[in-house]
């Protein structure tokens, strides 16, 4: 199976509106199927930060 490399993934969840902080991200990871280990690129202090930033950008809405 050809999945996207968790940091990617993690990045494009961050950008949803389902994913206010990091450990929504991981969350969603996890749920998907993501294993410990591949979330362990998640314990440094800057991507977290940087991600946390990303959950906090307003996501725009399409209107109809």
């Amino acid at each position: 199976m050809n999945r996207i490399h968790v940091v990617e993934r993690a990045y494009q969840l961050a950008r949803t509106p389902d994913c206010l902080n990091t450990g929504d991200v991981v969350k969603a990871l996890s749920a998907e199927g993501y294993s410990g280990a591949e979330m362990s690129h998640f314990q440094g202090s800057s991507i977290r930060a940087d991600l946390n930033r990303i959950c906090k950008i307003p996501v725009e809405t399409e209107v109809a």
